[in-house]
């Protein structure tokens, strides 16, 4: 009531954003935490987590339950400290310390730099505010993204750290942590320039098991057939508007959260660095270059380019992973790749036949859900449009790219498909899917008005392409 912050929908999908990456249960308090942090400078985008944790940290230390007699931490002087001490949690494996044990730890490192800090105020704040917590005689960081956080900050200051974290792909397990190392300044050209290299290794790992040939495309040969009955259904459409509007928000919620994982914040390890299997390898280092990259606002244009090329290769290997256990994913609803396992919801046929189209149509919006929301801001449009452009790119790449598009909608979004549906065939598999990810959206989207009207004009150009074979239909 007494600020106005923005769009209802635009604030709770950044919340659920924000909870999801943080790993933090959807309690009142979590949810008032993160609204008060958007009190300050609300962006609907998901790129400044580094700034968000850092506002999070200046309202607690800044609060006045610190005794008037006590020196008030700088909040830069404890997140080095802090930095420092999550090192050594990170490199012994530990996640459990005691009191003594991170008083001497934090000392030391005063001592070593020369900083005036009264490390048990520090301790008081963190544990008054349950950013610390007790464990019998021991005490933890409630919140792992804590860690990651501090760590990050000393990746920052130690170049020693940095290397150690960056190299042999041990940054692949921390995914957030990543994300907020290069959220710091967003200028991390060295973090980018190891990944492009390690992302390349990895997907020609999984290339060389996966077995399948550059350019495989089975969606070429898929043609999009209808009835004549349907055919009359698609004709009354266009002539009387899109029926199936906008559904109720509680149905938008119910199916905006049909995978939402309510066990996971319990988990809160600190992950360990182990050996994975090159298909984890890749996706794990996928999910870490996704996040560096949105945050690398001003890093050279070249390696943005060069990391996001070898993303979308990491897109493909995946789908063709998928191609792989098909038919073992058809038959008996679960599969496993190189120490990967898949599993079939609920919401396919019984049949392994029917199964085996319907899982095959569905590929491309499985690769686009699971890494969208590590990829995507509404900052990244430019460079994704330069990619979609990008000749080297494979037509199921850019077809995956062009889903989520349409599924995160950035500035000029509807342009760029436009083109995209005028540039492939009236029959062909890629058009029906176009086709129904507009109407998915436009069914269970938070969509405003405005976007309302650009996505039925989209549904109306794919349809009026299939049923009349023009390339570029016009309005008339």
């Amino acid at each position: 009531d007494r600020k106005y912050l923005g769009d209802e929908d635009a604030i709770t999908t950044r919340l659920v954003s924000d909870l999801e990456v943080l790993n933090l249960h959807r309690t009142a308090l979590n949810c008032l935490t993160l609204l008060k942090v958007y009190e300050i400078d609300f962006d609907e985008s998901p790129v400044n987590r580094s700034e968000m944790i850092k506002r999070v940290l200046f309202l607690l230390f800044n609060i006045d339950d610190i005794p008037t007699y006590k020196l008030r931490p700088d909040l830069k002087d404890c997140e080095y400290v802090l930095g420092y001490f999550c090192e050594t949690l990170m490199k012994r494996g530990e996640h459990l310390f005691s009191r003594d044990q991170f008083l001497i730890e934090t000392q030391r490192c005063c001592h070593e730099r020369l900083i005036d800090l009264e490390t048990q105020v520090v301790f008081d704040v963190l544990y008054a505010n349950n950013i610390i917590t007790s464990y019998g005689n021991f005490f933890y960081f409630k919140f792992s993204y804590w860690v990651y956080y501090f760590a990050a900050q000393r990746m920052h200051h130690s170049t020693g750290f940095a290397s150690y974290i960056l190299e042999e792909m041990r940054y692949s397990h921390y995914p957030e942590l990543i994300e907020f190392y290069t959220g710091i300044d967003r200028h991390r050209d060295d973090a980018l320039k190891i990944l492009i290299r390690d992302l390349s290794l990895s997907s020609s790992d999984v290339k060389e098991k996966c077995g399948l040939p550059d350019g495989l495309d089975p969606y070429r040969f898929a043609q999009w057939n209808t009835s004549d009955e349907m055919r009359k259904k698609m004709e009354d459409e266009l002539i009387e508007g899109v029926k199936e509007s906008n559904l109720p928000a509680v149905v938008k919620d119910k199916y905006a959260d049909r995978y939402y994982d309510r066990s996971r914040p319990y988990d809160q390890t600190i992950r360990s660095i182990l050996t994975e299997n090159s298909f984890t390898r890749m996706m794990h280092t996928m999910r870490a270059a996704s996040r560096a990259l949105r945050n690398s606002d001003y890093v050279c244009p070249d390696i943005k380019r060069q990391l996001l090329a070898e993303i979308m290769v990491c897109w493909e290997q995946a789908s063709k992973v998928l191609f792989v256990i098909l038919p073992i994913l058809a038959e008996d609803g679960y599969a496993q790749f190189d120490g990967a396992a898949f599993r079939l919801s609920n919401d396919f046929s019984k049949s392994p036949e029917e199964r085996f189209l319907q899982i095959l149509q569905v590929i491309p919006s499985n690769i686009v859900n699971w890494t969208k929301d590590d990829l995507f801001s509404q900052k990244m449009g430019p460079l994704l449009f330069d990619q979609i452009n990008n000749a080297d790119l494979s037509s199921l790449s850019k077809h995956e790219l062009i889903l989520m598009l349409i599924e995160q909608r950035p500035r000029e979004w509807a342009k760029h498909v436009h083109k995209y549906i005028t540039g492939i065939q009236k029959n062909s598999f890629y058009l029906l899917d176009i086709y129904q990810g507009l109407r998915a959206q436009y069914r269970y989207g938070y969509v405003s008005p405005s976007g309302l009207s650009e996505i039925e004009h989209l549904i109306k150009v794919s349809l009026t392409k299939h049923i009349t074979g023009d390339r570029d239909p016009g309005v008339k």
